[in-house]
C-alpha cells in the first residue's frame, strides 16, 4: 500500500497508508473533512466534566448547607441518594453511547472487509 501524500503540522510527510484510488490516509483525506469535523465535535461534547461538574458543585454546596444547618440532615440524604441516582444515569448513558459507537465501528470495518472480498473474488 501506499503512504499518505499529506505533509504533517510538524513539517513531515504522512505515514498513513492509503486506500486504492485515493492519494490521502483517511485521516487526511479531504473527501472526510466533513465526517473528521463531525467526529471532533462528537468527541468535544462526549468529555466529562459539563453534568458531573455541575453536580458535584451542587454536592459540595449542599454538604456546606448542612453543616451551616441551613439544610436538614434528613432532606441531604435524599438529595444524596437522588445525585447517585443520577450518577448512575449518567454512567448508563455514556455506556450505551460507547457500545452504539463501537457497533457501528464495527459494523463498518464489516462492511470495507466484505466489499475488499467481493472485489478480490470477482
Amino acid at each position: 500500500m501506499a503512504e499518505c501524500a499529506a505533509i504533517t503540522r510538524n513539517g513531515r510527510p504522512c505515514k498513513g497508508l492509503v486506500r486504492p484510488g485515493s492519494d490521502h490516509c483517511p485521516a487526511h483525506d479531504p473527501a472526510r473533512a466533513d465526517a473528521r469535523r463531525r467526529a471532533a465535535s462528537k468527541a468535544a461534547r462526549s468529555k466529562p466534566g459539563g453534568e458531573s461538574g455541575a453536580l458535584k458543585d451542587q454536592l459540595k454546596k449542599l454538604a456546606e448547607d448542612i453543616l451551616a444547618r441551613r439544610v436538614e440532615p434528613k432532606a441531604g440524604a435524599v438529595v444524596t441518594q437522588i445525585a447517585n441516582a443520577y450518577t448512575r444515569l449518567l454512567e448508563f448513558e455514556k455506556k450505551f453511547k460507547e457500545q452504539e459507537e463501537f457497533e457501528a465501528r464495527i459494523a463498518a470495518l464489516e462492511e470495507e472487509v466484505r466489499r475488499k472480498w467481493e472485489s478480490r473474488n470477482t
